[in-house]
């Protein structure tokens, strides 16, 4: 990979909740990149009325990545585009850098989403064949497993707004039902760094940092060393932020949003590798 190396993660094109409106307004993030990684969830493949414009939103990102001169670019998949490619995590920075897009932390993917709910005795199966030893022990299996349970659920829905009168209050009403959802979703919050360093110490102890996405909250939580970064998303009513990955460092930088642009803000943590 050549550097500089970028990582974004949860764009949700496609979305109707996306805060990306022109893919073209992401160029001044991408200029100068020399590698930009997509970590999952990049558009939207599972709702029948999304998937169509979300390859075409991806097509022209291609197109866009190409005319801003990026020399590679990576999409790892997550549990909204499942079939974008068939990466499931890399190792950067001599195995320094571990980067996934996050759903494999949970269980069940997404505790939080009434869609998983009725399907985990499902996904209970799915891991009954892999066999909880295999997947404690495995990264692969691991990932392999939550592949084969990204599916298993209906597709996503549009609980985010970004337009129209009273949007985020009607965002917050929509993810408020059913009532135990907000429920899940702040004690999703609250043990993110716990669950993420257990699975970052399990898989890949011997790196210092891991990238993740997926639960749109955006943070970095350390422990024993190590330190366990999520880039946030561009769908929720959160910030995204982006990675860069060059010389030996890693920096964490703000994103400054607008309708027309996206550009990259101030550095928000920079880490020594």
């Amino acid at each position: 990979m050549q550097e500089p190396i970028r990582v974004f993660s949860d764009l949700h094109l496609a979305h109707p909740g996306c805060r990306i409106e022109s893919v073209e307004a992401l160029a001044p993030l991408l200029e100068g990149a020399g590698t930009v990684i997509f970590n999952g969830d990049t558009c939207e493949q599972r709702h029948r009325d999304w998937a169509e414009n979300g390859r075409r939103k991806v097509d022209r990102l291609r197109s866009l990545l190409d005319r801003t001169g990026v020399k590679e670019t990576i999409l790892l998949r997550g549990n909204h585009d499942p079939e974008i490619s068939e990466i499931d995590h890399l190792d950067l920075a001599n195995g320094r850098v571990f980067l996934t897009h996050g759903d494999a932390i949970f269980r069940h993917i997404s505790p939080w989403s009434p869609k998983i709910w009725p399907v985990i005795p499902k996904m209970e199966e799915v891991r009954a064949r892999f066999g909880e030893d295999r997947l404690a022990s495995d990264l692969e299996t691991c990932l392999e497993c939550t592949h084969r349970c990204r599916t298993l659920s209906k597709g996503t829905g549009a609980e985010f707004q970004t337009s129209g009168p009273f949007a985020t209050v009607r965002s917050l009403a929509r993810i408020a039902w059913p009532p135990r959802r907000p429920l899940r979703i702040l004690k999703t919050w609250a043990t993110i760094p716990r669950e993420a360093h257990a699975f970052f110490g399990r898989y890949r102890p011997e790196a210092r940092v891991m990238l993740f996405g997926h639960t749109h909250l955006p943070g970095a939580w350390k422990k024993r060393g190590r330190l366990a970064i999520n880039t946030g998303g561009f769908l929720s009513i959160l910030p995204a932020r982006g990675v860069e990955i060059a010389g030996g460092t890693i920096e964490v930088f703000a994103i400054e949003e607008s309708p027309k642009a996206f550009r990259r803000g101030k550095t928000i943590r920079r880490i020594e590798l």
